[in-house]
């Protein structure tokens, strides 16, 4: 009785698991914004492991010009996401030097392996 207590515990356990769907993790890496057809058009946006968000334009799609437009953004602006649901995350946007203050809003996704949907636009993981 208490080994079929015990299998059922860990199996429950396990579905548990299974059930979080994405999560932050998932979600982690630069994306590229396409027109669902695989073109892209130089805006990126990219999720850090340590909860940063990121979002640059640039003229080419290259990784080196994402970057760098990454960077520069730092330098203004400081946003943080969090993931709350398969379909929902929670972006927290802070002005550097403490102009504007800081403010949350919730952004809906939908991440189908490298297909991201991210607010309304259609980003491709950058490889």
């Amino acid at each position: 009785m208490k080994k079929l207590l015990a299998l059922t515990l860990s199996l429950l356990m396990i579905l548990t698991l299974a059930a979080c769907g994405a999560g932050k993790n998932d979600i982690v890496g630069t994306w590229e914004i396409t027109d669902g057809e695989g073109a892209t058009y130089g805006w990126g946006i990219r999720f850090d492991k340590d909860g940063k968000f990121y979002y640059a334009t640039g003229t080419e799609t290259s990784e080196d010009e994402l970057q760098e437009a990454f960077e520069s953004m730092e330098a203004l602006i400081s946003i943080k996401y969090k993931v709350k649901s398969d379909t929902q995350m929670e972006l927290t946007v802070s002005v550097l030097g403490g102009f504007g203050g800081k403010e949350t809003s919730t952004v809906d996704y939908l991440l189908e392996g490298d297909t991201l949907t991210f607010d309304g636009a259609t980003y491709t993981r950058a490889k």
